[in-house]
């Protein structure tokens, strides 16, 4: 089986949730022995075109060099399967065309709510919003919370206008991180044979990691990871720890890195940006993560993280977290009512006083990586998506 694995980047091709997925699996099927090859464009590129194609390019999104170049890849490499992880702004719909008038078998991995709506995250500014499920979305034009700008909104329903419908007809497998998401697909009117739940995986980083003790700052601590951002729910967080007698240890930085550490409590300790490797053993010396999302996220990498860990997390129950923590004897944690700052604080004093039922969180949470989140599983998922393209495929042509 031969796989073409394709990615837009965002920015300079630095790590984030949507890289680390598509570097994983693609190492993944390497070492499985699938032949592998990639094809990589990023954003960046557009600020070096001239200005009227930009505005070309803002109008229609349809760049012929990106389609020649996956034509002449495809030619050359024969995949069965092309597989996307990201294709806003530069692939746009040019990389699914070449694939389709070659025949090859087309997956798109969900990373988001793109497809969806135009703001691809369902929702406006900092809480969930699903009028664009229901309603047209050309009203994101004239909702200041779709986007920071109009020109962004503009922006981006363009896109959305321009890419949807013919993503929603060419690709062959969506591939859907949690079954959350699977139904709202199914809500948009998704075709419910395309749309497959896999969910992402780590490589076990217990395998890679030494101690992490020195990883831990305080004799007892909790920790956050992730973007310090209304809609991550990082003012909700320091506003209960204000009331709450436990250090938290916050890992990442955003627009709110200014205003939530000024009133933050002294016990709440900020340390910006952090290498993946490093974040693990802060996460690893941690008796808890807290996850305080206040909007639906996809998965959410920083649970998985914990899982690996075999740190126990305490969630708000928004979106797909209730699938993701689970329940009975696998059950990873706490939820919390989303926003609820009473309830959050009420999860978090029961984690840091119920100290046996916080050792059974830890060891369900590593259970849960290894029954859902590890390689081997995932492996195994998505050859199968992949096979029942390439069947779907000679079946069409008999």
């Amino acid at each position: 089986m031969r796989a073409l694995i394709a990615h837009n980047h965002y920015g300079d091709r630095a790590t984030g949730g949507e890289e680390t997925v598509f570097n994983n699996e693609t190492n993944l099927l390497r070492d499985k022995g699938i032949e592998v090859e990639t094809f990589e464009r990023s954003n960046i590129e557009l600020a070096n075109f001239p200005l009227r194609k930009k505005i070309s390019a803002a109008c229609s999104f349809r760049f012929q060099d990106v389609r020649e170049d996956a034509t002449r890849i495809i030619r050359r490499f024969r995949p069965d399967i092309l597989h996307v992880h990201n294709y806003k702004f530069v692939f746009s719909t040019a990389v699914f065309e070449a694939a389709r008038d070659l025949g090859v078998g087309i997956v798109l991995s969900i990373h988001n709510y793109r497809l969806l709506c135009p703001g691809g995250q369902l929702r406006r500014g900092a809480v969930p919003c699903e009028e664009c499920l229901h309603r047209n979305p050309v009203r994101s034009l004239w909702r200041k919370g779709c986007a920071s700008s109009f020109f962004f909104r503009a922006l981006q329903y363009s896109f959305y206008r321009n890419t949807r419908d013919f993503v929603k007809e060419c690709v062959d497998a969506f591939v859907l991180p949690t079954r959350f998401a699977k139904e709202k697909f199914l809500t948009a009117g998704f075709p419910e044979e395309k749309l497959f739940v896999k969910p992402y995986f780590l490589f076990d980083p217990k395998t890679e990691l030494q101690s992490v003790e020195s990883f831990r700052f305080f004799p007892r601590q909790a920790v956050f990871v992730g973007r310090l951002s209304e809609e991550k729910g990082i003012r909700l967080l320091i506003d209960a720890w204000r009331d709450i007698d436990y250090p938290l240890v916050v890992v990442g930085d955003g627009p709110d890195r200014e205003r939530v550490s000024a009133f933050a409590s002294s016990n709440v300790r900020f340390l910006g940006n952090r290498p993946s490797k490093e974040t693990l053993q802060i996460i690893g010396a941690s008796d808890f993560l807290v996850f305080p999302s206040v909007c639906y996220e996809g998965l959410g990498m920083t649970l998985l993280e914990a899982f690996a860990m075999g740190v126990p997390v305490v969630a708000s129950n928004l979106g797909s977290r209730r699938e993701i923590v689970g329940d009975g004897e696998t059950k990873a944690g706490l939820l919390f009512e989303s926003g609820d700052r009473d309830s959050l604080k009420q999860a978090v004093l029961e984690l840091t006083t119920r100290l046996e039922q916080r050792r059974k969180y830890g060891e369900a949470a590593r259970k849960r990586y290894e029954l859902f989140y590890s390689p081997e599983r995932n492996y195994q998922q998505l050859i199968q998506i992949y096979q029942s393209i390439i069947d779907r495929k000679k079946c069409s042509r008999l």
